[in-house]
């Protein structure tokens, strides 16, 4: 009896659970939110019929139209764009979803933005045109309210579509500083604080780079090719500001640096005013141009280096392939130094010889003692500035370079100025330019080369 009442008293527990779990089960099911969401369209658009597009955007109207199957920039006219921005808007404008209706019939279309909507219009090749208007976004700002034109039905769609929709201007522009190639610049010069720093040429892009002021001499490529590079990488961070009435809030009344190059095409002449520290930026604008930018100035590392850090300017520099002999009398000893470089630059017919002695040999690593010999004459470099001198005295070294090309002889000479720098001179003319003495004892210098020439041509005759 006790067994069969605690069977029945389990089957009523059981009972009310089962009750319990689907009146739950039935409350959830009606108060649960339903997904209102659909994926129907509110733009439908085959791309390949679209032939042009109109954005009409607070104020700002732009117009793309479609030629050979590219959309270029119709309205405003004048402007260097991204071609794969207009396309970038085609494309996402071509299918806008609807995430959910919001109104079928909206009566006040102004809490939703759409009283004074952005406007985005495609006309096709049919001649017909389809309009999306867009409002605000929701407060969550997870949607923009839009709606067709000519309809009151408010919808919301998703805003990395429409954000890609309603470009403005500045948006769709090319941001590259300036269209150069490195090779495209003939001619470079830096001015700071209105003052020259230095100003450099080639003839063309084959041609060495040379230092025509401050001082004259040959420009190591390696050193500026830091510059050239920033000016062609540099790209527009913002535009700032259209015919600005005050420079100076943007230190461009007096420019701190300005960087001018010219290309076959023309002059470019960039002002440079007041950095923004923490954005690592710099105000900037074109010369002749009516706009303020910023561009990073993290690549400009050398706007405030001293000449010598920016620019290496070798004593005197040539191309082995244009050199006859050199004569070097330093220390006390003259080398005599005769070069038979091969017509066809084919190094391993290359002779040359020291003293009449053959110096043409190579050392345990297959290299040519003679070779580094000569990048050690040719190597010295600046070390200071000192213009607008005449030194006075006799040379302590000289190199004496006899060439197949004008100057047909450039004789270089190291005149002490005191115990640390020589003057340099070339061809009886001051240089400007001040070389450290203690530069021809350096590892690989002019000293220890020759020291290395004379032991391999010793090796040699044993």
């Amino acid at each position: 009896m006790k067994l069969y009442r605690n069977a029945i008293i389990l089957i009523i527990i059981l009972a009310l659970l089962f009750g319990v779990y689907l009146f739950v089960t039935n409350k959830k099911g009606k108060d649960s939110p339903q997904d209102t969401r659909n994926f129907e369209k509110i733009i439908d658009l085959d791309t390949l019929e679209m032939e042009e597009l109109t954005i009409e955007n607070k104020g700002e109207k732009l117009i793309f139209i479609k030629k050979d199957k590219e959309w270029e920039l119709k309205y405003p006219e004048g402007i260097r764009y991204d071609s794969s921005k207009l396309n970038s808007v085609a494309i996402n404008f071509s299918s806008v979803f609807v995430e959910k209706v919001i109104e079928e019939d909206a009566s006040d279309l102004a809490q939703y933005g759409l009283d004074k909507p952005i406007l985005v219009s495609s006309k096709m090749k049919d001649g017909t045109v389809e309009t999306l208007e867009i409002g605000n976004l929701t407060p969550t700002g997870g949607a923009y309210y839009v709606k067709k034109k000519d309809s009151n039905k408010v919808c919301t769609t998703d805003p990395y579509t429409i954000n890609k929709v309603i470009v403005k201007r500045n948006d769709i522009r090319d941001r590259t500083l300036f269209t150069v190639e490195s090779d495209d610049i003939t001619k470079i010069s830096m001015e700071r604080g209105g003052s020259l720093v230095f100003r450099a040429e080639r003839p063309d892009e084959e041609s060495d780079w040379t230092l025509t002021s401050p001082i004259e001499g040959n420009a190591n490529i390696t050193a500026l090719a830091p510059m050239l590079e920033a000016i062609t990488n540099s790209t527009v961070s913002e535009y700032v500001e259209e015919n600005p009435q005050d420079l100076d809030k943007y230190g461009l009344s007096k420019p701190s640096y300005v960087l001018e190059f010219e290309t076959p095409e023309g002059k470019t002449r960039l002002l440079m005013g007041q950095e923004i520290k923490e954005n690592s930026e710099i105000y900037v604008m074109q010369e002749g141009s009516n706009e303020v930018y910023t561009i990073s100035i993290e690549a400009y590392t050398f706007l405030d280096k001293p000449l010598r850090e920016i620019v290496e300017v070798f004593a005197y520099i040539t191309n082995i392939w244009d050199v006859d002999k050199i004569v070097v009398e330093m220390d006390g000893y003259t080398a005599n130094c005769e070069l038979q470089t091969d017509p066809d630059q084919d190094t391993d017919k290359d002779k040359f010889f020291l003293n009449g002695k053959d110096a043409s040999m190579k050392d345990e690593n297959d290299r040519q003692p003679f070779r580094a010999y000569y990048q050690s004459l040719i190597g010295v470099t600046l070390s200071e500035l000192e213009p607008n001198v005449d030194p006075t005295g006799e040379a302590e070294i000289t190199f004496t370079y006899y060439r197949k090309v004008d100057p047909k002889v450039m004789k270089v000479e190291f005149i002490p100025k005191d115990e640390r720098y020589y003057y340099v001179m070339r061809n009886g003319k001051y240089s400007g330019i001040l070389v450290e003495k203690k530069k021809f004892d350096e590892p690989e210098g002019v000293r220890e080369s020759y020291r290395k020439l004379i032991e391999a041509i010793n090796k040699s005759q044993e």
